[in-house]
């Protein structure tokens, strides 16, 4: 693999990433409502999951890859129920002014954990994604290899962005804070469960 082709790849991800799905949803929703350090908790099972993901493709298990895709519509309307249940809650929640009820950092990590695997089209997209910057020729398994770990760092570090941008937006708000915050929170969650309905296969 050329470093121009690499290159293209990592400038390909970074466009990917930046565009905000059921993930970026569940890590920015539980920023403004908890707060950053829980964010954070959330995105590391987010990405735990993302990582799953990434070694089922550079290990080959196509299988798995398949078992996703003949159940696409199930796993996305479970996923997508998910992030419409934490969403309603939230707002549920935001009718009066109150301290949030702290999320426990085991919960922060299922729910990424849950929602990184709620999306089906992402391993799928993943196995069609990355092989595409493989050459022809020996060691295009080292070179799957490389394009997973790159594109898993690139993950980690744009919801580590948004994390922190959901912190600060939080920070700059005033007056009935926490309110306002949950009510972005549950319709940024709603928003990600509206994102998986109107996913397809392609």
């Amino acid at each position: 693999m050329s470093i121009e082709l690499y290159l293209v790849f990592v400038l390909a991800t970074a466009l990917l990433i930046a565009t905000p799905g059921p993930n970026v949803a569940l890590i920015v929703g539980t920023s403004l409502t908890h707060g950053a350090p829980t964010g954070l908790i959330a995105m590391v099972g987010v990405n735990l999951g993302v990582m799953v993901q990434l070694v089922v493709v550079a290990a080959g298990l196509s299988w798995i890859v398949e078992v996703f895709a003949k159940n696409f519509d199930v796993i996305r309307f479970v996923g997508a129920a998910y992030l419409l249940f934490l969403g309603i809650q939230t707002l549920w929640k935001a009718r009066k002014p109150s301290s949030p009820q702290p999320l426990s950092p085991e919960r922060a990590f299922g729910r990424g954990l849950a929602v990184a695997f709620a999306n089906p089209k992402t391993l799928i997209f993943q196995a069609a994604f990355l092989p595409q910057f493989l050459t022809n020729g020996e060691g295009r398994a080292t070179q799957l290899w490389l394009l997973a770990a790159t594109f898993w760092v690139i993950t980690v570090a744009g919801d580590l962005i948004w994390v922190l941008c959901a912190a600060r937006l939080k920070a700059a708000m005033s007056g009935r804070v926490q309110q306002i915050a949950d009510r972005i929170s549950g319709g940024i969650l709603i928003a990600g469960a509206a994102v998986l309905l109107a996913a397809s296969r392609r």
